[in-house]
């Protein structure tokens, strides 16, 4: 599996993202960096934001160590 796209802030949080053009399949994209990134210590910091640009579904889950 490659690296997910994942923006590391120095505040001591970090972006995890997902895009895809099938809502479900982002979603299981989104949970399995989302769990990763979990075994590393880091939690989920409120709920996943989702965008829709009419073409593809974006999931964004803000995490803090």
């Amino acid at each position: 599996m490659a690296d997910p796209d994942v923006e590391e802030l120095e505040s001591g949080y970090i972006i995890v993202r997902s895009a895809s053009p099938v809502l479900a399949s982002a979603a299981n994209k989104l949970s399995a960096w989302v769990s990763m990134k979990m075994e590393s210590g880091w939690n989920p910091h409120g709920p996943p934001q989702i965008h829709n640009d009419g073409e593809k579904f974006y999931i964004i889950q803000a995490m803090t160590k």
